[in-house]
């Protein structure tokens, strides 16, 4: 697995992670990003880096490739319509683009769902992801706590209608990531996405 190294941020206490969602008929699209050291603990949590002839692949490769991944993304990253599990699949997993896309075939025409967005925070409860419809600019946090809302396609912007909008919670959360970031250190050197640069002889 070719691998750079070196120190890197806590992401649990720095920005959330980001997603967007948008409804085609009776599909759900969700597209979901996170930061390049979440990805590689994602990918330590579910041993996609563990695999023979990693050293012949990119870290980013491994992991679009690790069925581990996909599963994880799949069970953490739900849509429910009416009590019913929407069919998922994921179509990309792309951690230095595009993030992860997964899309969701419901029963029916989708206009409210039940939204699970609860990625990383088995690694860590201090992660949480921002969630907005596709084309608007509310936005609706989920956390640890909160990892399953409505969400309603037809309400304007489309946000959950059981948490006000991230502005609510800004103060909190900044005071919590100045408390985690006090205790919360790596010390030790972690590997990223990116290839090491190949130097000259």
């Amino acid at each position: 697995m070719r691998l750079a190294t070196g120190v890197l941020p806590a992401h649990p206490f720095g920005p959330p992670l980001v997603a967007t969602i948008s409804t085609d008929g009776s599909q759900v699209t969700l597209q979901w990003a996170a930061a390049d050291d979440d990805w590689v603990s994602l990918g330590e949590h579910v041993g996609a880096f563990d695999v023979p002839d990693a050293d012949a692949l990119t870290g980013a490769e491994l992991l679009a490739r690790s069925p581990g991944v996909s599963d994880y993304l799949l069970e953490h990253l739900t849509v429910t319509q009416d009590g019913a599990a929407c069919a998922g699949r994921v179509d990309l997993i792309d951690p230095l683009g595009e993030g992860a896309r997964l899309v969701y075939d419901c029963a029916a025409p989708v206009t409210e769902v039940e939204l699970t967005v609860s990625a990383l925070t088995d690694l860590n409860a201090s992660y949480r992801t921002v969630v907005s419809t596709e084309g608007s600019s509310a936005q609706t946090l989920f956390t640890a706590d909160t990892a399953t809302q409505p969400w309603d396609f037809t309400a304007g912007d489309g946000t959950s209608s059981a948490l006000p909008l991230l502005v609510a919670a800004g103060a909190l959360l900044l005071l919590g990531a100045v408390a985690g970031a006090l205790w919360w250190r790596r010390s030790t050197a972690r590997p990223t996405l990116q290839p090491e640069p190949v130097t000259g002889p």
